[in-house]
């Protein structure tokens, strides 16, 4: 799977731009600042780019799933129709599984961790069971073969990856009952295990322990620390992460504002220096959503390491070193090479290629 610190580009209904000029520009500010492309999209009919586009699983490889909420029973001028807007983006050769199942993408929050002494990795995904009352008539068993079956090529016809699916009861005073609004993936300690971020306060405490003892078998659980409750402080676990930066929504209230970016900083030493706060209070109480609702992310290059000029220059010499002399490049170098351009090893050498693989 594609987690957040892959994602390079990010895209956004246009809508946002037109309605909210402010909180636009100042997220593209900090999107520009950190050299993460953006674009906005044509033909959406309301802001919430990540509920009804495709997700990306693999190099060029999507799972879309029909965007047909009940919150929007009755309302379906605000519903996207994604095939226009996909048709829309120039110069992507995606390719798309369409998936049967009803189930919006802020229900699906993924992670993934390396497997210990090998290629291989685990992956997470933490979803709501709205799902299961969405797609009546399934089974979960059902319901969960054909969402593995979707993050997969079609021509893989063997496991593509370990996925576990970790169901979260579906609080029915949370409309949308989406699981962005809950966790978000932090990375994995020492020992291997992941770490997820989650703000259960805003629950009432049986549905809160309820959540936060099913997140403790797969995960380490941080509770987001604020000094007091506050009804919009989900908004924080909705930050947009990408490769390079992470932007954390503001609530107007400046003091836990700067407690939620503490914890941020702490909690991704890897972003130091890249992690923004936008402000956008008003967005937030008004719509109910926040910046990973409203942002769609992709990975073009499939590097997880920040791109900046001091790495370029690592790389540019690694690359050199090599060239002038195969043998003088440690594994270590290899290592950064192929997860800096991952896509561009074989461009230099087949062989750097097999060797960073692992076949």
């Amino acid at each position: 799977m594609i987690t957040e610190q892959y994602k390079d580009k990010v895209f956004f209904s246009q809508l946002l731009r037109t309605d909210y000029p402010n909180i636009y520009k100042d997220v593209c500010e900090i999107l520009d600042a950190n050299n993460v492309a953006h674009e906005t999209l044509p033909l959406t009919k309301d802001y919430w780019c990540r509920d009804y586009m495709p997700i990306q699983f693999a190099c060029g490889y999507f799972s879309q799933f029909v965007y047909n909420p009940d919150y929007l029973k009755g309302k379906e001028k605000y519903i996207t129709d994604v095939d226009k807007v996909m048709n829309k983006i120039e110069d992507k050769n995606f390719i798309i599984n369409h998936s049967s199942l009803v189930i919006d993408g802020g229900n699906i929050v993924v992670g993934e961790i390396e497997q210990p002494d090998t290629y291989t990795t685990k992956s997470f995904i933490v979803m709501t069971d709205k799902v299961m009352i969405e797609n009546e008539g399934l089974s979960k068993k059902e319901i969960e073969s054909k969402i593995r079956d979707s993050f997969k090529p079609k021509e893989c016809n063997s496991t593509f990856g370990e996925i576990t699916i970790v169901w979260l009861p579906w609080d029915k005073k949370d409309v949308c009952g989406h699981t962005d609004g809950i966790l978000r993936f932090v990375g994995a300690q020492k020992d291997g295990k992941p770490v997820v971020l989650t703000n259960l306060s805003v629950y009432d405490d049986g549905i809160a322990t309820q959540m936060r003892n099913i997140l403790m078998e797969h995960f380490y659980v941080i509770e987001l620390n604020l000094s007091e409750y506050n009804e919009l402080s989900w908004a924080y676990i909705n930050a947009l992460q990408t490769r390079d930066v992470i932007i954390v929504p503001g609530i107007g209230n400046t003091k836990l504002d700067n407690e939620a970016m503490g914890q941020f900083i702490a909690l991704y030493p890897n972003y130091r220096g890249r992690i923004y706060q936008v402000q956008m209070k008003e967005f937030i109480e008004k719509w109910g959503g926040a910046l990973n609702c409203c942002s769609w992310t992709i990975s073009e290059d499939m590097s997880k390491l920040h791109h900046d000029i001091e790495n370029d220059k690592r790389y540019n010499s690694i690359i050199e070193k090599y060239q002038k002399d195969s043998n003088s490049v440690c594994f270590d170098e290899i290592r950064f090479l192929g997860d800096y351009y991952p896509r561009k090893l074989e461009n230099y050498s087949r062989e750097l290629d097999r060797l960073y693989f692992g076949f």
